[in-house]
């Protein structure tokens, strides 16, 4: 297990990847490859979009070791205000953002040789990681979610079968979404189930701890989170 995290200096990746998406038009998405790796991550946006923030997220979990791609679920809108990315929110179709999520999965695998991908996201993009992994089966080895629960009528967790790592703040206050009484009791539901569930609650950490254009922030904590994630990830998908 890596102790440290690497710091290497990257350029940026490959911006409007496209990739084939079964019953949809070509997907579109932000890759970045590390050389030699073929561990492949399929990494999911906030509910911005994808974003200048997120390909540098991208980017620092690529320097770990891992070929990232982040589809681009919102299929070109990026919102400017917390306003617009509520309406892409609620007007999201999550059925062909599961297709999407499925078809960067597929490229990695078919175009880079990953033979085991894992799926995570942030915010609205941890929903998603949940809800692909309850709504798939064989497409992702692992998911980590951050601080995003979907709705457990549409994608109970009871339905996914590999090892989910959970990451939320103690001071998250989205009830229902991310708080982390409601992470605690979803883990509780998971292991009666005999999901493999660990939620993580990091102390002192509110909701979008990891992105580093929010007022929340916070470094030491996204430091060590991306540390565990990352080890997660190498354990299951080498």
């Amino acid at each position: 297990m890596e102790d440290k995290l690497s710091v290497e200096i990257l350029t940026e990746g490959e911006r409007n990847l496209k990739f084939l998406v079964e019953g949809r038009p070509e997907g579109l998405g932000y890759l970045k490859k590390y050389e030699g790796s073929k561990l492949g991550l399929v990494l999911i946006q906030e509910w911005w979009g994808l974003n200048q923030s997120l390909t540098i997220t991208a980017d620092k979990v690529a320097a770990q070791g891992f070929n990232v791609l982040v589809p681009d679920v919102y299929r070109g809108a990026v919102a400017k205000n917390r306003e617009e990315a509520g309406h892409y929110f609620k007007d999201l179709d999550w059925s062909g953002a599961i297709q999407d999520m499925k078809g960067a999965a597929n490229y990695l695998k078919n175009q880079l040789g990953c033979t085991k991908v894992g799926i995570l996201g942030f915010c609205l993009g941890g929903a998603l990681t949940f809800a692909a992994l309850s709504a798939t089966d064989g497409i992702f080895s692992a998911g980590a979610p951050f601080y995003g629960i979907p709705d457990q009528t549409k994608y109970p967790i009871q339905k996914i079968k590999v090892p989910v790592q959970g990451h939320f703040g103690e001071l998250d206050q989205i009830k229902g979404m991310s708080d982390p009484e409601t992470a605690k009791k979803l883990e509780v539901e998971a292991k009666k189930a005999g999901v493999d569930f660990n939620a993580i609650v990091w102390k002192g950490a509110e909701h979008a701890f990891m992105n580093q254009n929010s007022s929340h922030y916070n470094p030491e904590v996204a430091q060590k989170a991306l540390l565990e994630v990352t080890n997660f990830f190498k354990n299951i998908l080498q």
